[in-house]
């Protein structure tokens, strides 16, 4: 599946949420800002679901419209007002974001009184190996993997779809670089933590997430018996949902 393809499904799963979670059922009172937003298919796909939608990115695409707009990094700022977004969605890019003391309090910051704040994003103890490297197990050595782990995956010929043509060295530089400057994996405990100072009031809701969301693990737990366990273990080995509230 392309990333378009996907956003466009991820937004029909956070369509659902921003109705029965958050309780907006109004689409078009609704101005939601895709936090991390790349190339804005996600904010597209919200779009033509009927909500003002907007994005933010550290790069956003040369000549773009007003809708996508780019974070300033120092001081780190989101380029909206205070007060502005009813709801801010983000999709696979808490991982990314190194900077959690910074773009929390700024997501709080942009959201309305009673806003809230909707995050899909890979657990700490994602297995059977990290969704971006596809190496394993590496996500679990946050904030430190040894080299020879890395070297190790990739003389055994284990490479992401950018890596395809690449000797074992230049994989193995790649995501070196790639493990220590584009990737954070908070334990849930830090995100509470983070969740409760900068928010007040925040939550997992799994059962939600394995019963609506596109992904092949939550079909796959669908058709399971136990659905509360099977929610437990998407929370903790593979995607999650977090749900942030912003109190008056």
């Amino acid at each position: 599946m392309d990333h378009a393809a996907e956003m466009v499904k991820a937004a029909g799963f956070l369509d659902r949420a921003i109705g029965e979670i958050a309780g907006f059922n109004d689409k078009h009172a609704v101005r939601v800002l895709d936090f991390g937003c790349g190339a804005g298919d996600m904010l597209k796909a919200l779009g033509r679901l009927g909500y003002d939608a907007y994005g933010c990115d550290i790069a956003v695409p040369a000549g773009d419209s007003d809708r996508i707009r780019k974070i300033e990094q120092r001081p780190y700022r989101i380029p909206y007002a205070d007060n502005f977004f009813d709801v801010v969605t983000s999709t696979s890019v808490l991982e990314h974001a190194k900077n959690p003391e910074e773009y929390m309090p700024e997501i709080c910051r942009v959201l309305k009184p009673g806003g809230y704040a909707m995050h899909i994003l890979p657990a700490k103890w994602y297995l059977p190996s990290e969704p971006h490297m596809f190496v394993p197990l590496v996500n679990l050595t946050f904030p430190y993997c040894p080299t020879w782990w890395l070297a190790l995956w990739a003389l055994l010929g284990v490479r992401n779809t950018l890596q395809q043509q690449l000797g074992w060295r230049e994989t193995v530089a790649m995501n070196r670089y790639f493990y220590d400057n584009q990737l954070i994996y908070l334990s849930g405990r830090q995100y509470n933590a983070l969740s409760r100072r900068f928010f007040g009031e925040h939550f997992w809701p799994m059962d939600f997430f394995v019963a609506n969301s596109y992904g092949g693990f939550a079909a796959l737990a669908r058709r399971l018996p136990l659905p509360k366990f099977w929610s437990w273990v998407s929370r903790n080995f593979r995607m999650a949902f977090l749900v942030q509230r912003k109190t008056a």
